[in-house]
This record gives C-alpha cells, sequence and structure tokens, in this order.
C-alpha cells in the first residue's frame, strides 16, 4: 500500500445530480502552513489546470467544494523520524456546492498522509476521489 494512499473515505449519501455541460467548477482550498502539504496542494492545483473536464475557480459557482487540510507530524508531535521523511498528514472533505443557496452538502472526507517524494501519486489520489465524487453526484 502507497504511504499516500487514502486511509478512509466516508460517502454518507448520494447527492441530486446536478449535470454540466462544461467542465466540471472545483474549488480548492488549502488549510495549512507546512511546506509539504503546500506542494501537494499546488500539484493537485496543477493536475486541475491539466484537465479537460474540470475547472478550479476562486469564486463560488455549481460544483465541488474541496478542502485540504494539512499539518507537518515533525512540528506537530516532535516527531524525528518524520522530520527526515518531510510527511504532510491531511484530510480531504468534498462537499457538493450551490452556488445559488450558498450551501455546500457533504459528500465524502478522507485522511491520508504523503511524503515529498511521494508527491505526484497522492496528488494523483486526491483528484481521483474528486472524479469519483463528480460520478457519484451525476456531474459528468
Amino acid at each position: 500500500m502507497m504511504r499516500g494512499a487514502i486511509l478512509g473515505a466516508l460517502a454518507l449519501f448520494t447527492l441530486p445530480s446536478v449535470a454540466s455541460a462544461g467542465p466540471v467548477q472545483v474549488r480548492l482550498q488549502w488549510v495549512g502552513n507546512d511546506l509539504t502539504g503546500g506542494v501537494l496542494v499546488n500539484r493537485v492545483r496543477g493536475l486541475l489546470a491539466a484537465s479537460t473536464d474540470k475547472r478550479e475557480t476562486a469564486i463560488e459557482r455549481d460544483g465541488l467544494s474541496v478542502i485540504v487540510q494539512t499539518i507537518d507530524p515533525a512540528i506537530e508531535w516532535q516527531d524525528k523520524v518524520a522530520a527526515q521523511k518531510r510527511l504532510t498528514v491531511y484530510s480531504l472533505t468534498i462537499s457538493q456546492h450551490y452556488a445559488e443557496s450558498q450551501a455546500d452538502v457533504f459528500a465524502s472526507a478522507a485522511l491520508g498522509y504523503c511524503a515529498l517524494a511521494e508527491i505526484a501519486d497522492c496528488a494523483r489520489e486526491i483528484i481521483d476521489a474528486i472524479d469519483e465524487q463528480i460520478v457519484r453526484t451525476g456531474m459528468r
């Protein structure tokens, strides 16, 4: 199992279908201040930018709201082993966003960790989780 593997995901219910003709709008928010977490989120942003079926947006539009929270365990827990590996521990929360009502409806959540050397794989796993939610909600 890869170190960046998503450790758990929870989908509580299937959301109403909101099919769109264009790319799915994804509002990506990062809550963290660790170097490896920042690199991870920037790699996810790069994958969104390269995608033909998803677009990152800074404004509230119908689509998905994705929150990635990261911490550096070496700092938080004074863990010398984690400091050597340059790890980030992250939580991922995906919600379906409705711009008209300015409401988010919880869709799924996951926890994971990622070493700096595995950033590309971890970012791909986050994009895969976003893609899974897009399919589940009928946005694509």
